[in-house]
């Protein structure tokens, strides 16, 4: 039934098959059913599947296989209850294989195995029955190759440039190739035309393989000169259609200049800042620069002119502002001059200028004083004046209307321009306000247990303000600390006796003086929790431990005097009476104790007299830390 003698038999035995598995009663009780068409990928196995259907049960039945060329068959395999027979000498001796249902397996297939299979099985009495499929092959492209042209293009040619070729190998069934431009894909045609065409051409290896290859043909323009350009392959394998991309190329491309943008930087120019500037045209071929510069309505001064793009002026000065632009001549242009350029101006601004421009001395009391400060500049200026780092005012005049001591110091105008980044000015200056001295005093016990005081006078004026002290009609040494030419800060350390102590401080310059009368007593002052330096502990502790030797060696000689005064008396050599006791025991005199102190400032040693008020030696026994200070009016 699956072969042929003669032209013509094999339409035949087809016509003859149908109508024995159509009409019934024909002879032939065996159907076969096998897929029409069996799909296979080259290089790897494919299965054909023989299903038969007997309609009378039968114990002898057998399978074959053919593989049908034009009009022959060859048998491959043969199968009954007792044999399992692979043909010798065929194409499929070493990679066929057939199950138990009769599947034929075929190993590693190849590009010939695109062929007709026939499954023929028969069942004795039954009769037999075969039916027969095609198997397609299909095999795999290698990736696509793209090779750019080497070649410059122009916008100005009015025909399509060669842009690239596309070629993939060992494809079967041929694949197709399709271009694209960045993800948009182009027309295919093969009519040679003024704008876009392709060229291909397909070559059947001696495997019987195809080598498929593609030619593009355009004719770009200016925007395309960022555009890329690849090719796809498409081809047919099993289950469906697969594709794959080749590598994305630019063409260069070559387009006149159409416009050219003049620029510098930086672009907020200041005196001493160095100004490139730049010249920058959108066409691709080599052009010549021509920069340039025109001042108050002179003639063009050429700068630099070549191919560089861009030039320097170091070190700008004011005078230099003016129209600076750039030509760029390009000769793909049909030797058209580009043109552009601007006006720079250099920002300055001029040193600070005072008025009055002093000095700045004032009285006490004046009225409506004020100093003006100003700069001049390229464009509009802002001013502040400081005071010890705080704005005291944001405008050019500084105004004072009634003048106090606490207007003196240190004074900073500061100019800028807003709009010109590190472009501004300051200048600092002293105002000196003239005026009698103000004191102030603060009184510090320096540690408990000692008796001593700490009595500290600010004294502001100018002139500087000269400073005395004195309690009693005696003038004590003090130590002096001059702040500015107009504060001196006086330090005074006393012991504190339980009576009270009147100590006067005086500061005096040619504008008068100023008396502080301060009333210490240890009733009112309070114990400070902040004790002195080492050194002023050391030494008031060695006055402290003198004064009980002496006491004892005092307690002592006493003692002594007393034994020897009893042992006169009993001897009969003094006379007894309250006048002669009176006399013995009594003294007038009176010791005095100097004593060294340092303050806690580190001061230099000051010799303090360790006197009471009524002239008797005293210890110091309380601590307080607040006196009363009373001005002397």
């Amino acid at each position: 039934m699956c072969s042929a003698s003669t032209p013509g038999s094999g339409s035949l035995c087809f016509t003859l098959l149908v109508l024995t598995l159509t009409i019934p009663g024909i002879i032939g009780g065996v159907q076969v059913s096998i897929p029409p068409v069996v799909e296979a990928e080259i290089g790897k196995p494919i299965s054909i599947p023989c299903v038969p259907e007997i309609s009378t049960p039968s114990t002898m039945k057998y399978v074959q296989w053919f593989v049908m060329e034009k009009n022959t068959r060859q048998r491959i395999y043969f199968q009954d209850e007792e044999n399992r027979i692979i043909n010798n000498n065929t194409d499929y001796t070493d990679r066929i294989n057939v199950d138990k249902s009769y599947t034929l397996t075929i190993d590693n297939v190849e590009l010939q195995d695109e062929r007709t299979f026939c499954c023929q099985v028969g069942a004795g009495p039954a009769g037999n029955g075969e039916a027969t499929t095609e198997l397609k092959v299909y095999g795999a492209p290698e990736r696509p190759e793209i090779r750019p042209s080497n070649n410059l293009i122009s916008v100005m040619k009015t025909e399509p440039s060669k842009i690239a070729t596309c070629q993939t190998r060992n494809g079967y069934p041929a694949p197709n190739i399709t271009w694209y431009k960045d993800r948009t894909p182009l027309q295919a045609t093969t009519k040679i035309n003024n704008k876009m065409y392709m060229i291909s051409q397909a070559t059947k290896e001696p495997s019987g393989l195809y080598t498929i290859a593609s030619t593009l043909y355009y004719m770009p323009e200016k925007k395309d000169k960022d555009s890329k350009f690849f090719c796809e392959v498409n081809y047919r394998m099993p289950p469906g259609l697969d594709k794959m991309e080749s590598n994305r190329i630019k063409i260069q491309i070559s387009y006149p200049t159409e416009n050219v943008e003049f620029q510098h930087l930086p672009k907020v120019l200041k005196e001493t800042d160095n100004v490139t500037l730049m010249c920058n045209s959108d066409g691709s071929s080599s052009v010549e620069y021509t920069f340039y510069r025109v001042q108050g309505g002179q003639e063009e001064e050429i700068l630099a002119s070549g191919t560089d793009n861009t030039f320097e002026l170091v070190g700008v000065k004011r005078n230099e502002s003016g129209v600076y632009g750039c030509r760029v001549l390009d000769f793909d242009a049909d030797d058209t001059d580009f043109d552009a350029n601007k006006t720079i101006t250099i920002n300055y601004l001029d040193p600070i200028a005072l008025k009055p421009k002093g000095p700045y001395i004032f009285k006490e009391g004046d009225k409506n004083k004020s100093i003006y400060c100003s700069a001049e500049g390229s464009q509009q200026t802002s001013v502040i004046w400081k005071k010890h780092k705080k704005i005291v005012g944001s405008a050019n005049l500084l105004q004072l209307p009634v003048v106090t001591s606490d207007d003196s110091g240190n004074y900073t105008c500061e100019v800028t321009i807003r709009d010109v980044t590190n472009l501004h000015r300051k200048k600092s200056i002293r105002v000196t306000v003239e005026g009698p001295p103000k004191v102030n005093c603060t009184e510090k016990i320096l540690h408990k247990g000692q008796h001593y005081v700490n009595l500290t006078c600010t004294f502001k004026g100018y002139p500087t303000p000269n400073i005395t002290c004195s309690f009693g009609k005696e003038v004590q040494a003090i130590r002096k600390r001059q702040l500015t030419n107009h504060i001196v800060i006086s330090e005074l350390i006393l012991p504190l006796p339980a009576e009270a102590l009147n100590v006067t401080c005086t500061g005096s310059n040619k504008h008068g003086s100023k008396t502080l009368n301060s009333i210490l007593h240890r009733e009112s002052m309070a114990v400070s929790t902040k004790g002195p330096p080492i050194a002023g502990k050391t030494q008031r502790g060695s006055s402290g431990g003198m004064l009980i030797v002496i006491i004892i060696v005092c307690i002592i000689l006493l003692a002594f005097l007393g034994a020897v005064l009893y042992f006169l008396y009993k001897k009969g050599k003094i006379p007894c009476g309250r006048s002669g006791k009176q006399d013995i025991t009594r003294t007038d005199a009176h010791d005095d104790v100097v004593v060294e102190v340092k303050n806690d400032q580190k001061a230099p040693e000051e010799t303090v007299l360790l006197q009471g008020v009524n002239g008797e030696k005293k210890l110091p026994t309380d601590q307080r830390d607040e006196a009363i200070c009373k001005p002397v009016e």
